[in-house]
């Protein structure tokens, strides 16, 4: 077979496409993989954390499906800790913001609104109680 100039760039676009699409499903599987396995536990099962364990100024992640907050001193929060762009867990919580790692989407330690994109839709609210020291985030 003749391998004319063609065939050179044919190949290259071939090899140029299988590139960009291997690419872009590496980038893209952070948001997919261990944050959406299906072993984390469902919203609508109840969770309990310490308030101990939440930081004032900040939060905690409980059992891979709330993010719990305590912006001021026993003022406490409950939001899902998935990210409404493209199901990522959340992980960082500072005194104003929840931030996904992922795309840097931030929501509001205290209603779950987006207040930077890329995500549009606020994290869904939960009820949370204290009593004796322990919290208590409802899924329903």
């Amino acid at each position: 077979m003749e391998t004319t100039r063609r065939t050179i760039i044919k190949s290259a676009s071939v090899a140029g496409s299988v590139a960009v699409v291997g690419s872009s499903a590496v980038l893209t599987s952070g948001c997919t993989s261990a944050e959406s396995d299906d072993s984390q536990a469902e919203p609508g099962a109840a969770a309990s954390v310490s308030s101990s364990e939440v930081p004032v100024g900040s939060g905690t992640v409980v059992d891979d499906t709330y993010v719990v907050t305590q912006p001021k001193e026993g003022e406490f929060h409950a939001f899902s800790s998935v990210c409404t762009h493209q199901g990522c867990q959340v992980r960082n919580v500072t005194e104003t913001e929840i931030v996904c790692p992922c795309h840097s989407s931030m929501f509001s330690t205290t209603t779950g609104e987006v207040l930077g994109g890329p995500a549009t839709e606020p994290l869904p609210e939960y009820s949370v109680s204290e009593s004796s020291g322990e919290l208590t985030i409802s899924g329903t």
